[in-house]
């Protein structure tokens, strides 16, 4: 039996893992209709992981390197740099491989804030 929660405003229906090893043709097809609703995949319901279609993963991500662009663009235009080190780990957060949260608590531990 799936779960429905709200997250961020949005629906996430939950599948347990054995629903989404059966539901999943079924998912993709929605995706392929263009159903962009992510789906989310957990256990003792609680939603442990989300499907989205690559459309909404390419916009999240462009959205993500947007916003660092924008973040170091700030910084210059106080006519400062952008150290490599904050670079790296902005990069890193637009790729995904940092929570929002870590990548702010690095800057800080870098810039000693």
């Amino acid at each position: 039996m799936y779960t429905i929660r709200y997250t961020l405003f949005i629906l996430i229906e939950t599948l347990s893992v054995r629903e989404a090893r059966e539901q999943l043709p079924t998912v993709l097809e929605r995706f392929r209709q263009g159903d962009r609703t992510p789906v989310g995949v957990g256990s003792h319901r609680k939603t442990e992981a989300a499907m989205v279609s690559v459309e909404v993963f390419d916009e999240l991500t462009a959205e993500q390197n947007q916003s660092s662009a924008q973040a170091a663009a700030s910084v210059r235009a106080e006519g400062l740099a952008v150290s490599s080190a904050a670079e790296a780990i902005m990069h890193q957060w637009a790729r995904g491989e940092l929570s929002t949260a870590r990548m702010r608590e690095l800057i800080r531990q870098l810039h000693a804030a």
